[in-house]
């Protein structure tokens, strides 16, 4: 059986990262790390391809080819994923759609042949049963969160080279915390489930065959969400790492107790990690509470940040505007807070509400869910918030006007690199230095920001000298984050407001259910 794996195109935004990955020559940031796991979980007799439409274009002939596609998909490669099923139905192609969007809304990919929902390793053996016998049913349910000890290595082998910037690897699923607005743990349940050393290091190996070089990101929602599991793998992955030559530095996504763990940190620093994103959500303690993000309460989270830059990792965050205790205050706050922490990648978004979440849940019941499903937090989103919408998008834009200003983004560049103990942890390959080279031409000589770049740099050879790689590469997503916030989501926000302006209120709600 021929198999097209089709992973749908992304749209622009904060996390893309599009402006910068061009000087990298990569033609995405994370390969479709669900997508070749599904591979090595159906037959290895099929014959798989893999097109990612973020690197390269889908052909009629690569559909004739197939006879069945399966696809996978989050909320906002929806437009895309449709497109394909259209295409599909046109050649008379066979389709499987999973992945969260799948698994969050199934009734509304009508348009697919099959649609699955939830995890695939208990059920991937009756799908691929039913499609060789062609009575594959239109929907499978995959009710049950399967423990990870026999996942398969994913089919790495099956990637375009060169084209990704970063690997992907998944360690654990599920977080143990209960966030009202997150679907983690209504997808994957507030059970982290693991998988052993040994499986981690054959998935390295895996990735390592490939002849990769360079950041592999765990993408795990909550890497410590089983602190003494995860304990177990940095010891193997420190001795892989020190026989590959320091080939690969590691990153992933934590909770803010991670810092509250000095030997769990020293750990994965250890074993190659040199960064973090962590969901801070907010500086307000009130907001934090309304949202159940009780692991960021009851701490000083900028100590706890500066204490995970002297211990040597690096952190992104993620913040949200627009909860119901957020007042007009709350954006010179969330500049302030920003700036103090001196995090350069600081993803701040708009607070949307996931399909089937608590969030969701509550403000359905109360009426307040706008029609539109957007699923992108850069921009007004499904969420009828207490702060009027128009105060909101104007806030919002304050926000990144002032967080992606070029003066203030290398502000926080500096007083990150004067806190972060470390050195480069990886080795420098020829396309790093040639990277390099083009954020300069295209930083020093052509941006409208260059005097403040070079202001920057000429900081950081004074200061830091060791540290001008690192440097290079901040400045570099600056530039995607400084562009992307002006010349997208700013301007967008304005069109927004304006809108709202014209119709004079809200936009269309969702009718609260009777009882």
């Amino acid at each position: 059986m021929n198999v097209l794996l089709v992973n749908p195109e992304f749209p622009d935004s904060f996390w893309s990262m599009k402006h910068s990955l061009r000087f990298t020559r990569a033609r995405w940031g994370v390969p479709p790390l669900g997508l070749i796991t599904v591979a090595a979980l159906l037959p290895q007799r099929w014959r798989f391809r893999l097109v990612d439409l973020n690197v390269e274009p889908l052909t009629d002939r690569a559909l004739r080819w197939a006879d069945v596609v399966m696809l996978t998909g989050m909320l906002v490669q929806r437009p895309s994923l449709h497109a394909v099923l259209a295409r599909c139905r046109r050649l008379g192609v066979r389709t499987v759609v999973g992945g969260p969007y799948a698994s969050a809304l199934p009734e509304e990919l009508s348009d697919a042949d099959s649609v699955f929902v939830g995890e695939a390793e208990a059920l991937a053996p009756r799908l691929a049963a039913e499609l060789e016998a062609g009575t594959a049913r239109p929907l499978y349910h995959a009710r049950e969160k399967p423990d990870l000890d026999a996942a398969p290595v994913p089919r790495f082998d099956l990637l375009r080279p060169g084209a990704y910037y970063t690997m992907a690897l998944q360690y654990s699923r599920g977080c143990p915390f209960t966030c009202e607005f997150c679907d983690i743990i209504v997808l994957y349940g507030r059970r982290p489930r693991t998988k052993s050393a040994a499986q981690v290091i054959a998935e390295l190996d895996a990735i390592a065959a490939t002849g990769f070089s360079g950041t592999v990101f765990f993408v795990d929602d909550n890497f410590i969400g089983n602190r003494r599991a995860v304990k177990t793998i940095l010891p193997s992955m420190e001795a892989w790492r020190s026989r590959h030559g320091r080939r690969f530095e590691f990153f992933t996504e934590a909770s803010i107790n991670l810092a509250d763990d000095g030997d769990l940190v020293e750990a994965m620093r250890a074993a190659g990690f040199t960064g973090v994103f962590i969901g801070i959500e907010s500086p307000s303690e009130e907001s934090l509470r309304e949202t159940r993000k009780v692991q960021n309460l009851k701490r000083n989270m900028l100590q706890q940040i500066h204490g995970l830059y002297e211990r040597g990792l690096d952190v992104s965050g993620g913040f949200i505007l627009g909860f119901d205790h957020d007042g007009p205050e709350i954006f010179e706050r969330m500049i302030r807070f920003v700036q103090e922490a001196a995090i350069p990648t600081a993803m701040v978004g708009l607070l949307g509400a996931l399909p089937n979440t608590p969030l969701w849940q509550r403000l359905e019941r109360e009426g307040r869910l706008r029609r539109e499903l957007p699923g992108d937090q850069f921009g007004l989103t499904n969420v009828v918030t207490r702060l009027p919408a128009q105060v909101l998008a104007a806030g919002y834009a304050r926000v990144l006007e002032q967080l992606f200003d070029p003066a203030l983004y290398f502000a926080r560049c500096r007083e990150n690199l004067l806190r972060l103990r470390r050195a480069f942890a990886r080795r420098l390959r020829a396309r790093d230095v040639l990277a390099g080279w083009r954020a300069i031409c295209t930083q020093g000589f052509a941006s409208d920001y260059r005097r403040v770049y070079w202001r920057f740099l000429g900081w950081v050879l004074r200061h830091r000298p060791r540290e001008l790689a690192r440097a290079l590469e901040m400045a570099a997503i600056g530039h995607h984050q400084i562009t992307y916030a002006r010349e997208v989501v700013v301007p967008r926000l304005a069109v927004q407001a304006a809108a709202l302006a014209v119709e004079g209120g809200e936009p269309p709600r969702v009718a609260a259910q009777a009882g």
